[in-house]
């Protein structure tokens, strides 16, 4: 996987750093990365850039949103609290979410 791709937004094409992602959400047709230093809107799917971002580090955590699990600060019943961002984890991506913690958890 590289460490970065290239989206178009508006009239610009822009380059977004992988490791810069906080997370991304779902907006019907339309997504918008969460960076470290801004946001971009992009026409394009959740379902479409899912498989794009490397799954040791991004997950699906409900319908409308993957989350950068380098960015977590922490979890509490379903909330995850990500950058300066509150996100509500879906009972069904819960589990999947755990797993993957429990496999980082010391």
């Amino acid at each position: 996987m590289d460490s970065y791709f290239f989206v178009k937004s508006g009239y610009k094409i822009q380059k977004i750093m992988v490791k810069e992602i906080i997370y991304v959400e779902s907006m019907g047709d339309y997504i918008r990365f969460f960076l470290d230093d801004k946001k971009v809107v992009v026409l394009l799917a959740l379902s479409k850039i899912i498989k794009l971002l490397p799954k040791e580090n991004f997950v699906q955590i409900h319908r409308s949103y993957i989350i950068n699990l380098e960015k977590i600060n922490f979890i509490q019943n379903n909330i995850i609290s990500i950058g300066q961002y509150q996100l509500p984890i879906s009972k069904s991506r819960k589990k999947e979410l755990m797993e993957i913690i429990n496999l980082k958890l010391l």
